[in-house]
Parts: C-alpha cells; sequence; structure tokens
C-alpha cells in the first residue's frame, strides 16, 4: 500500500474517533481549514454542506454529543486511483439521547485527503429517513 493510501484509511479510523466518544476538539485536527463536508441527501433542517473548518466544527460540536454508540462493524475501504481519495464503507447502531431512539445507520463516505493527512473533502452518503426518524421528535414527520 502507498504511503498516501494509508493517509486515507488513517483519515477514517480518526473520523470515526469521535464516533467512539473522542474530544471533538482533538477531532478538528484531522480537517483541514478549507475543508468541505457534504451531505447530499440530508433532509430538512439539516444542513447539505458545511464550508470551512469553522462551520464543521459548528455543526459536529452540537450533533456528536446526540449519538451514544451501541455497535460498530468493522469498515471496509475502497482505494481509488487516486491515491489521495478513498470510500469508506461502514454500519454503525446508536442510542440518541435528545429523542430516546435506536438509530441503525449505513455509511458510503467519500474521503479526500492532502499530503499532510487532512481531510479537504468528506461526502456521506446515508439514508435521510432513518436520520429524520431517530433525530426529529415523533410529532415532526419524516418526509
Amino acid at each position: 500500500m502507498e504511503n498516501n493510501q494509508s493517509l486515507v484509511i488513517l483519515a477514517a479510523q480518526k473520523y470515526l474517533s469521535v464516533v467512539k466518544g473522542g474530544s471533538i476538539d482533538t477531532w478538528m485536527d484531522i480537517w483541514a481549514d478549507d475543508a468541505v463536508v457534504e451531505f447530499p441527501y440530508s433532509p430538512d433542517p439539516f444542513p447539505r454542506r458545511l464550508e470551512g473548518k469553522d462551520a464543521i466544527y459548528a455543526y459536529y460540536k452540537n450533533i456528536a454529543p446526540l449519538f451514544e454508540l451501541r455497535e460498530e462493524n468493522p469498515f471496509v475501504t475502497y482505494l481509488s486511483s487516486d491515491p489521495l481519495v478513498g470510500v469508506v464503507e461502514i454500519s454503525l447502531r446508536f442510542f440518541i439521547s435528545s429523542t430516546k431512539k435506536e438509530y441503525n445507520q449505513d455509511y458510503i463516505c467519500i474521503i479526500k485527503v492532502r499530503d499532510d493527512g487532512r481531510i479537504i473533502f468528506f461526502r456521506e452518503y446515508s439514508d435521510p429517513v432513518r436520520g429524520q426518524k431517530a433525530l426529529l421528535p415523533d410529532e415532526v414527520p419524516a418526509s
């Protein structure tokens, strides 16, 4: 495995550290200042795009504490012809503290890192209906 490809795997492992209860402040070190995070299928009221490290921090510092990891399956990484880009597949099971609901989700994430290993681009694909049902109160219908 080339060193640059191992940077993608290391970035994926570090990204998952906050899911495992890691410090959000320490976790922010994996992001480039001009990083972009995209959630293409994210429904309202959740964002579809975060631009810059400050926006990423503002979003995750509020949402990450709501997720209590119950089960993690090993992630699979698919490396691309570009050694700084990879695709990660993972299934996670959470308990959401704000709604007292279980949340099971399958994720496909595209990760692009710089030569220094910091994430410059992260795109997360997941089932938005599962997310809405788990994160929104019962009186708010999932679209």
